[in-house]
């Protein structure tokens, strides 16, 4: 089993390198947009619709979505709050991207592979279920939050509700969502195999088959490493994975799931990676700040955004690894409270140990300013 996971992992690091290696060849804007212009109205679409006509919402399992949903949001807490810890109050652009980020989930990447190995069919139907409270979050809700900090970027002093008709009509128009909602409403209709000629599934599957590479190749030819600011992006993951052992903690000592797919995936989705589509709405806005506002300093700082999404994703392949691995001991509340101390404790040491190193640098170069004047 672990041999095939590990099978399954090593291809998606590979779309990573090989868009990496050939980002010479996407150097010019264009380019790269017309990727991501390819991803979002044409792929993710397909993917979208493809995975939710499959779903059947009217099993009773109304509870799987909520339960993805609350992941959402208290890891959006979690992010606001931790901007004050890790992003200097001078760098705004950056601590917007980071709670964009943080709260979004990516388990087609990062747990489906898995699933689908250790737990069968059956749980990655239930993977698929959770992920339907994500999908609506990542998808609406980080896009309206998106242009709520756009619009605070603007003008401070308030917020123009109004425009917020216009963000409405805008979700209501975006393909992804349009894909989102038919499939939904097919699902539960259970009309999946009725209702859609199977030539139009097959060139549905074609195109939805294309998704996972380009967004993998996507990540590689935008990936700087020269200003990856890795050292800070690890902490912030750090204390995502920390928090989301203590959000699985919780829900199993609260809820104690029936069986052992049910406990896995309360444990292994905390721990997905980061959702492209955020660092896509990022990109969306900051062309708006250039085109609409003429603004010189962007509401979002995509590169660290970028960072943020590409560091995560090893990282959480990684951990899910080890998790379905481990079951036996990544099942029971006290070790995953145990592990999710133990991480916070290394962040606060590794915090710590960057603050002195950092006011040590501070004296050193005040004292030689100090020593050139006098001279």
């Amino acid at each position: 089993m672990r041999t095939l996971a590990i099978d399954k992992v090593i291809p998606l690091v590979l779309f990573i390198a090989v868009g990496y290696a050939l980002r010479g060849k996407f150097q010019k804007p264009v380019a790269v947009g017309a990727i991501k212009t390819l991803i979002i109205n044409a792929l993710l679409p397909a993917a979208l619709f493809l995975s939710t006509i499959k779903i059947d919402i009217g099993q009773g399992l109304l509870s799987l979505p909520l339960f993805g949903l609350a992941i959402n949001f208290f890891l959006l807490g979690i992010g606001w709050l931790l901007t004050g810890l890790v992003i200097p109050s001078k760098e705004k652009a950056k601590a917007r991207s980071l709670i964009l980020m943080f709260a979004s989930l990516a388990p087609g990447l990062t747990v489906y592979p898995f699933t689908q190995e250790f737990l069968g069919e059956q749980g990655l139907a239930l993977a698929g279920l959770v992920d339907v409270g994500n999908k609506c979050f990542v998808l609406i809700g980080l896009y309206a939050l998106g242009m709520y900090l756009h619009q605070r970027s603007v003008d401070t002093s308030h917020i123009n509700l109004s425009k917020f008709k216009t963000i409405g009509l805008t979700l209501i128009q975006e393909p992804a969502n349009l894909a989102l909602l038919l499939g939904l409403s097919i699902g539960a209709l259970n009309l999946g195999n009725t209702l859609i000629p199977e030539i139009v599934l097959q060139a549905l599957q074609r195109l939805a088959a294309c998704t996972t590479p380009m967004i993998l190749f996507f990540v590689g030819i935008s990936l700087k490493p020269k200003t990856l600011q890795l050292r800070k992006i690890l902490l912030i993951l750090l204390v995502r994975s920390a928090v989301g052992f203590w959000f699985s903690a919780a829900v199993l000592i609260l809820f104690k799931p029936d069986t052992l797919a049910e406990t896995l995936l309360a444990v292994v989705l905390p721990q997905s990676g980061l959702s492209l589509w955020p660092l896509l709405y990022a990109s969306q806005i900051n062309m708006l700040d250039q085109e609409q506002y003429r603004r010189t300093h962007p509401t979002f700082d995509t590169e660290f955004a970028l960072g943020l999404l590409s560091t995560s994703i090893p990282i959480s392949i990684g951990v899910n690894l080890i998790i379905f691995s481990n079951s036996a001991f990544f099942i029971l509340p006290s070790h995953l409270g145990l592990v999710g101390t133990i991480l916070l404790l290394l962040f606060s040491i590794a915090k710590g140990t960057g603050n002195r190193e950092q006011g040590t640098g501070n004296r050193e170069q005040g004292t030689g300013n100090k020593n050139y004047h006098n001279s």
